[in-house]
């Protein structure tokens, strides 16, 4: 069958990454709430088919910024998709008017999971690359990996880097 949404890769105890990254959101959602934050969830259940087109859609249209939660299955640590330091790429709409908050977006998220000292970051905390989402957002957008497969999942992990990414 053709899925829209793939579960992701899978954490070594078997929880998927479409798990656990509903699990960081929905703790993400509540602590946006308690501050007055108004919250969009693109999915709050494990069966949504929506791909990043209308994923990115949905948010353009009803979203002042758009946040997407992810694992990685590479041996680093937690970073976001930081848009190509590509001339021609950065010059094209919607891009243009964009990247740069884009990136101001993916540098506090990082800089929130950075400052509770309990995760490790990839590098810099950013990786060059080309995704529908920044491609194609009228709104700052990131993708931000949590982590990768070796992060021991639990409550108490989803909690921590939903305060991370909130700070």
């Amino acid at each position: 069958a053709i899925v829209a949404v793939s579960s992701g890769m899978q954490f070594p105890d078997g929880t998927s990454e479409a798990t656990a990254t509903l699990n960081v959101a929905l703790e993400l959602k509540e602590l946006l709430l308690k501050d007055g934050y108004n919250v969009l969830m693109i999915r709050e259940i494990d069966d949504v088919q929506l791909d990043n087109i209308a994923r990115t859609v949905l948010a353009n249209e009803y979203a002042d910024c758009h946040v997407s939660l992810h694992f990685d299955n590479t041996a680093g640590g937690a970073y976001y998709t930081k848009v190509p330091d590509v001339e021609s790429y950065k010059n094209m709409e919607p891009v243009k008017s964009n990247w740069q908050n884009c990136d101001k977006l993916g540098d506090c998220l990082i800089q929130g999971i950075r400052d509770l000292g309990e995760f490790p970051i990839n590098g810099n905390g950013s990786v060059e690359m080309d995704l529908t989402q920044t491609s194609y957002s009228t709104i700052p957008s990131m993708d931000i990996e949590l982590g990768n497969s070796s992060i021991q999942l639990s409550n108490q992990t989803y909690k921590r880097l939903a305060e991370g990414v909130f700070n």
